[in-house]
């Protein structure tokens, strides 16, 4: 089991210790773009505010892409560090994109975070304060164990109201997916997506570990023989 580590800054505002709402936040999509995260980090911390129970922030995969230098230089492992360090539940590795993390760097990644990797096609189960669930992503290779939350990359469709199980969809580039979700009836009360534009502050701490990240993989590209490309 996967127990989720991060805190989140949405506290609980009923009585009992086991939330009645349970909000998942998710993004998809990053592909290396890094430059994306302290914009989008400014949106979960006011959605997390504005929660009513836990929060569990996923990444629902095509975080890294072959043609991104960042992605090149730490064979993939550079957008997940930072997705640590913003207090990520869990990432998802894998899915339709199918681009890879050689298994040595998943390894030394996995050494790296708090936040645990999801592989594609295999359920994993996570807990977050009095709430135990399943990560079903794609098409899990075992039955998932409910409560399921199913990712479904395949439809863009938010959930609707009262359905069950809650279904995250695909989450476009520097959006932000938020359902709601009725525990312990497993149900959606409410989902819509939020866009991270131009007008919405970048969050500094979030800016900062981007720069320290960069900077680390330039110079690990430097040592490989990479130049001109880091840019």
């Amino acid at each position: 089991m996967g127990v989720i580590q991060h805190g989140d800054e949405g506290g609980l505002r009923q009585s009992g210790s086991v939330a009645e709402t349970v909000t998942f936040l998710a993004t998809a999509h990053l592909c290396g773009e890094l430059r994306l995260l302290p914009r989008l980090f400014t949106l979960i911390h006011r959605e997390r505010r504005s929660a009513q129970g836990p929060v569990v922030l996923l990444d629902l995969g095509d975080t890294c892409a072959v043609e991104a230098w960042v992605c090149r230089a730490t064979l993939g492992r550079a957008p997940f560090l930072v997705l640590d360090s913003m207090g990520y539940d869990g990432a998802v590795i894998g899915g339709p994109e199918q681009v890879p993390i050689p298994p040595s760097s998943l390894r030394l990644l996995a050494g790296q975070m708090l936040m645990p990797v999801i592989i594609w096609n295999r359920p994993r189960t996570l807990s977050k304060r009095g709430v135990t669930f399943t990560v079903a992503p794609g098409n899990a290779v075992a039955a998932p164990e409910p409560p399921v939350l199913v990712i479904d990359r395949s439809t863009g469709a938010l959930p609707s109201p009262g359905s069950s199980p809650p279904v995250l969809g695909d989450v476009p580039q520097g959006c932000l997916l938020r359902v709601d979700v009725a525990w312990p009836a497993w149900t959606v009360q409410a989902a819509r997506l939020l866009a991270a534009g131009d007008e919405t502050p970048p969050d500094p701490p979030t800016a900062a570990v981007v720069t320290l990240v960069e900077e680390e993989a330039r110079q690990l590209a430097q040592s490989q023989g990479g130049s001109d490309d880091t840019e």
